[in-house]
């Protein structure tokens, strides 16, 4: 009965593939560069992660556990991927508020 509540496996290959698209876009050692070319690439991963979160919203309705176990799940990633905690708490942070607000939308 509760199986599919605590089935993760779809905000985990998000988080995945968020983590994908941040490593070949700004890796970690570029993350404070300021320049316009780490600017522009910041702009297309924000449209990027953007349509991957409405994806995810729109092929499967995730529950309080599975919105709060992929904030987990993305900040275990990025540390992985050897990002800061100082950058991957707030980063973490922003796509789960952006998943859980494409999510909270009329489909």
């Amino acid at each position: 009965m509760f199986g599919k509540f605590f089935d993760t496996s779809t905000t985990d290959a998000f988080a995945k593939q968020v983590v994908a698209d941040l490593s070949r876009s700004i890796p970690p050692d570029r993350v404070d560069d300021m320049s316009k070319q780490t600017e522009k690439r910041r702009t297309q991963l924000d449209a990027l992660i953007r349509r991957h979160a409405e994806g995810l919203a729109a092929s499967s309705r995730l529950n309080v556990y599975q919105k709060a176990k992929l904030g987990t799940m993305l900040q275990e990633h990025l540390t992985a991927a050897g990002y800061s905690e100082a950058f991957s708490k707030p980063f973490a942070y922003d796509v789960v508020k952006l998943v859980a607000v494409a999510s909270s939308q009329p489909r």
